[in-house]
């Protein structure tokens, strides 16, 4: 028997989203997130929930927005379908997301809960921007 043994690991799962902008992949990743948890084209957008994030890194702003919407989820019972984001700074003074998500009060017979989401994983955490094209890369604890 060798020392160490490698197990396939299926408590996590991860997505990429990408868009035009940083927060249009902010967004993208957002909708990835509910569309885990939820038949998001269920979810009307009647109920507006304004986030303000803070972080010294995009990588970690990122786990921060997720994180705020995730524990909405749990707190108000609100999910999700549509939201906007501006974020501003730099490397130096850190960085601020500030916007709104876009849903209603969990029925759970019409939003159908699929996987349950513990939390953002700063594993294989990734946010890549280049010419006109942004990737995010999350990983969520399931």
């Amino acid at each position: 028997m060798t020392p160490i043994e490698w197990l396939d690991h299926t408590a996590d799962m991860g997505f990429r989203a990408t868009g035009d902008s940083v927060e249009d992949a902010f967004c993208e990743a957002a909708r990835a997130l509910f569309s885990l948890m939820f038949a998001i084209e269920e979810i009307r957008p009647l109920v507006e929930h304004r986030i303000e994030v803070c972080a010294p890194s995009l990588s970690e702003l990122l786990v921060e927005w997720l994180s705020e919407l995730l524990a909405q989820k749990d707190l108000s019972r609100l999910v999700f379908s549509q939201f906007s984001v501006t974020i501003s700074g730099n490397a130096v003074s850190g960085f601020s997301a500030t916007g709104q998500a876009l849903g209603e009060v969990l029925d759970r017979q019409r939003h159908q809960p699929g996987t349950e989401i513990k939390g953002i994983s700063y594993l294989g955490l990734d946010v890549s921007c280049h010419d006109e094209l942004c990737v995010v890369q999350v990983i969520v604890d399931v």
